[in-house]
């Protein structure tokens, strides 16, 4: 599974999925998809975003990019 993150600041890309706790990150299936989805946005968005593996690691540093605790991150798969 992976995800896109800003290389900046490492938040990953989010789906508001209710009204109120954290948002849901978007999740790809592979990696080719999760390029293919960026590379769609144009070179800008290729510039700024990077995708990674969702790893216990970045879990925890996108956890802390988005001010939450591991436990309450909730992934869901692109197109959801």
């Amino acid at each position: 599974m992976f995800a896109i993150v800003y290389k900046e600041d490492r938040v990953p890309m989010c789906a508001r999925l209710r009204e109120s706790g954290p948002d849901a990150i978007v999740t790809w299936d592979g990696e080719p998809n999760a390029r293919k989805f960026l590379e769609s946005k144009g070179a800008e968005f290729v510039a700024a975003y990077s995708v990674v593996a969702i790893t216990d690691e970045s879990l925890r540093d996108m956890a802390q990019s988005l001010g939450v605790n591991e436990e309450d991150i909730e992934l869901v798969p692109f197109p959801s």
